[in-house]
């Protein structure tokens, strides 16, 4: 039997566009049957390894312009949520570290750690929740997850080390910005280019 490739999903739940690709990251995966790896990185520290300047940094004519997309990505896609939510920006590190903790409680459902991704990412733009608080995140995390039991791995050093090195990887596999997705060895940035990654994977089902 030949092994599929996964796809390994870049992100932060913080990322507007990371949350306007979780649908259909996910209506790819179950049509072609490809799992998909969450690989949660520390995006500033990735900016800052990148030299790239965070959004609230970069001249206005880019902040409004990046306003202007999300507004047209939300009619495209039919997805509505709040361009500008009530929390953002936000540090997204404990929101990567309780999907890592997940992944760690749950090495076999990886469905069970891309929902409660999706959750965390949807409490940023859909419902405007703070997830830069524990109480918060693991409220979000209740209905997805056995919360008690991943608070313990939550709270371990080894996950810090684990986003560390998503981050340093991230980088050396010239990473630059979330979501980016890799699969047969190529990379593609961006949820406007989840098209291309699609391409990819129905070549590599012929």
């Amino acid at each position: 039997i030949c092994m599929k490739n996964n796809i390994k999903f870049y992100m932060v739940p913080a990322s507007p566009w990371s949350f306007l690709s979780f649908e259909r990251i996910e209506k790819i995966s179950s049509s072609y049957n490809i799992e998909v790896d969450l690989i949660p990185v520390d995006i500033f520290k990735l900016f800052e390894m990148q030299e790239i300047k965070m959004v609230s940094k970069r001249p206005l004519a880019i902040q409004k312009n990046r306003l202007r997309e999300l507004q047209r990505w939300q009619e495209h896609l039919n997805i509505a949520f709040n361009i500008s939510p009530k929390f953002w920006p936000v540090n997204p590190l404990r929101s990567c570290k309780l999907i890592i903790s997940a992944s760690i409680f749950y090495p076999k459902e990886k469905l069970k750690v891309f929902n409660l991704a999706k959750k965390l990412s949807e409490a940023v733009w859909l419902n405007d929740l703070n997830i830069d608080d524990d109480n918060e995140v693991f409220n979000i995390a209740k209905e997805v997850i056995d919360i008690e039991s991943v608070k313990d791995i939550y709270y371990d050093s080894k996950v810090d080390s684990i986003l560390q090195n998503n981050t340093s990887d991230a980088f050396k596999n010239d990473v630059f910005g979330v979501p980016t997705f890799f699969y047969n060895n190529q990379i593609f940035w961006g949820q406007d280019r989840i098209f291309f990654l699609e391409k990819e994977i129905k070549k590599s089902n012929e």
